[in-house]
């Protein structure tokens, strides 16, 4: 007895420090569909009709936060993406070959926050899928966002259009509803000092030191208003000779997103504009600029969603633009559970390629050539917990 007594004696004097718990949340989403896709051709070469289960971005959380004292906390998160209707892990790549398993795929991070704002370290979303529809979010397609043209330049992503890897980010405090938000990458492609980066589905050699990203965005949302500026710049690895890999791979990305809603109460309206550039060895730049409106009007228990989002042609190559539409309902079985469905089209010009955001990844969407149109009805659920 005495020795207990002793014992609790001895870890009530610890400091408060040693205590301290670290309170863990698990939550996610599940959220699949089945898909109807349908391409075609001015010429009728490519015509596909194909029937698809699709994943909508599933994922399970682990997130927590420490005390720390003096108002500050520490914080962490892991973000497990994995895909609903076939259970393999949303895949992922190595320094080698294209691999599926990665433990924490989606936004992955450990940092502190306080009175000074927040910092986080990690692989997190940056720039991207700014667009103001909220079929991403909702029981409808993800491949039905407006992401599918606003963050491409043709077949070429911008900021990856997914997390950016090794990512230092500084988040300020909310003033007077405005916040701001800076990034740097040491490595925006690759995993840190690997001897390879992925670009879309191709493994590249390259010089591990070369590449950098930075990104600030300013955020403005009081009442019905929500406005938002995003700037991102970005250098690609170069070759280990220290030269650009070749004459037509990028070596740079520049772009510029400006974003916002209102909502009326019966709607909500929103619009983004996207000027963005893509740098090469010595070919020239492609420049592109794209522009798009959201309207999102509760009706019921659900909400009708509409998109329309036009991408124009690409600097020095005629007929590269596109337009896409979507219009959706989710409709609410719950606070947790609704169900969906959608149609969408995208318009492709004659030397415009651009296809359903994670069509090949996550939507099992058949692959187009150029100047092919494609389209989408969906049906899916979406649980989150």
């Amino acid at each position: 007895m005495k020795k207990s007594l002793i014992a609790l004696a001895v870890v009530a004097a610890l400091p408060g420090v040693a205590l301290a718990q670290s309170s863990v949340t698990i939550s996610g989403n599940i959220k699949t569909g089945i898909s109807r896709f349908s391409t075609d051709s001015a010429t009728g070469v490519g015509k596909i009709k194909d029937t698809a289960m699709s994943d909508g971005s599933s994922r399970i959380i682990l997130s927590g936060t420490e005390d720390l004292g003096g108002g500050m906390a520490a914080i962490f998160q892991v973000d497990n993406r994995f895909n609903g209707n076939d259970g393999t892990s949303a895949g992922g790549y190595s320094t080698s070959s294209p691999v599926q398993g990665l433990l924490a795929g989606g936004n992955t991070f450990v940092g502190v926050k306080g009175g000074f704002g927040e910092v986080r370290f990690g692989n997190l979303d940056t720039h991207y899928g700014k667009g103001q529809d909220e079929f991403a979010a909702r029981a409808t397609s993800l491949g039905a966002s407006s992401t599918s043209l606003m963050d491409y330049i043709g077949a070429s992503p911008i900021a990856v259009t997914s997390r950016t890897k090794n990512v230092i980010r500084y988040t300020t405090p909310v003033m007077s509803g405005f916040s701001a938000q800076l990034d740097y990458s040491t490595a925006p492609f690759q995993i840190e000092g690997g001897t390879t980066y992925q670009t879309s589905s191709t493994l590249t050699t390259i010089n591990p030191g070369k590449g950098q990203a930075s990104h600030a965005e300013l955020n403005y949302k009081q009442g019905p208003v929500s406005a938002g500026v995003s700037i991102w710049d970005a250098k690609v690895e170069t070759a280990n000779n220290g030269a650009v890999l070749a004459a037509t791979a990028k070596s740079g990305e520049q772009s510029t997103k400006l974003y916002g809603s209102y909502d009326l109460g019966v709607a909500k309206i929103g619009a983004q504009y996207d000027d963005s550039k893509l740098q090469f060895g010595t070919a020239a730049d492609q420049k592109r600029k794209a522009s798009h409106i959201a309207v999102t009007a509760p009706v019921g228990a659900g909400a009708v969603l509409f998109q329309y989002t036009k991408a124009n042609s690409i600097s020095g190559k005629t007929n590269s633009g596109a337009t896409m539409v979507s219009v959706g309902y989710d409709y609410s079985l719950s606070k947790r559970t609704s169900v969906g469905v959608n149609y969408s089209k995208i318009n492709n010009e004659a030397a415009a390629n651009y296809q359903f955001f994670t069509g090949a990844a996550l939507q099992h969407a058949p692959a187009t050539s150029a100047g092919t149109d494609t389209s989408m009805l969906y049906a899916g659920i979406r649980h989150a917990f």
